[in-house]
């Protein structure tokens, strides 16, 4: 009897040792699961705040480049920054980086309204409301297009809108070639023609026309490097703006200026008799201005006076 139970214990004890590390293993296993889906999490995590803010300043259509193909690249953009002086020195700072320029700035301050409110008899409190804006037109090394357009994202605190072009000019660099080619070709078949013995008008026409072409020739030698230098550089045309903004000032009081230096009631009575004595002046020298229509009115008063006595006589 004592051997079997003694052989029942064994193999409880037996049983419980197994369920115990089973368990143990499956809160190991399912621990591990947690901590890595919180791992998983934490570095995958997405602020909310970055997605509402950033902004796909730049593109492949800035940044692509292909060895056999030639692009015209221009970006227009237009954002908000919180201090458009600031952000504008940052902005020729990074130009200048770039190894681009400045080819426009144009820094304007636009006032909304002003007020004054007196605080005192001698001061008085401006309040200005006013926004800053900066358009600008810049010129950038292609291969920094994407770089500049990138670093513009320090500065922004909102996009109203941004647009990039990259336009394949490949072949108009060839059309334009070959026009080249065909205007110096003539050129110089007029110019042998020019040699040849011929009449003195036929080879006065032959030289308008050779200088016509020698003209239409330059156009395009202009045209292609106009071309080339829009390739090499892009064009960007950026607004910056912030919000509106208060300044305010202290000022004279405009209402109590005058009376604090009006002059005393003496001295303002001896000006009113002084100009009012010139006043009569000025009246009396008109008066003699007009002597003779004096003389007039009292040659017909007499008449009159005459006239109406005769009749009373008679």
């Amino acid at each position: 009897m004592m051997n079997k139970l003694k052989f029942y214990a064994i193999v409880l004890v037996i049983v419980f040792s197994v369920n115990s590390c089973h368990q143990a293993g499956e809160t190991d296993s399912y621990d591990d699961k947690v901590a890595s889906t919180e791992t998983f999490s934490s570095n995958n995590e997405v602020n909310p705040t970055s997605v509402e803010t950033e902004a796909p300043l730049s593109s492949t259509a800035a940044t692509h480049q292909d060895a056999e193909k030639e692009f015209i690249r221009k970006a227009d953009l237009s954002m908000e920054v919180e201090n458009v002086y600031k952000s504008t020195t940052k902005i020729e700072s990074k130009i200048s980086e770039l190894g681009g320029f400045v080819a426009n700035s144009s820094l304007n301050s636009r006032v909304f309204s002003t007020e004054t409110f007196p605080i005192s008899s001698d001061s008085a409190l401006e309040i200005r409301k006013y926004t800053v804006n900066n358009e600008m037109t810049i010129r950038i090394p292609q291969k920094e297009l994407g770089n500049f357009l990138s670093s513009l994202g320090e500065e922004m605190k909102f996009l109203y809108f941004r647009n990039i072009s990259a336009q394949d000019v490949s072949l108009n660099f060839i059309a334009a070639e070959l026009e080249k080619e065909r205007l110096n070709s003539t050129r110089d078949q007029l110019g042998e023609l020019n040699h040849q013995k011929g009449k003195i008008t036929d080879k006065q026409g032959i030289a308008n026309n050779m200088d016509h072409k020698k003209s239409e020739a330059n156009r395009q030698e202009i045209s292609i490097l106009k071309m080339k230098d829009d390739v090499v550089y892009s064009t960007v045309s950026l607004l910056i703006q912030e919000k509106e903004k208060v300044a305010q000032t202290m000022v004279i009081n405009p209402n109590n200026y005058d009376d604090k230096y009006r002059p005393d009631f003496l001295y303002r009575a001896k000006v009113s008799v002084t100009e009012g004595f010139h006043f009569f002046q000025t009246i009396c020298i008109g008066l003699l201005y007009i002597w003779p229509v004096w003389l007039l009115a009292i040659l017909i008063y007499f008449f009159v006076k005459h006239q109406l006595k005769k009749t009373k006589t008679t």
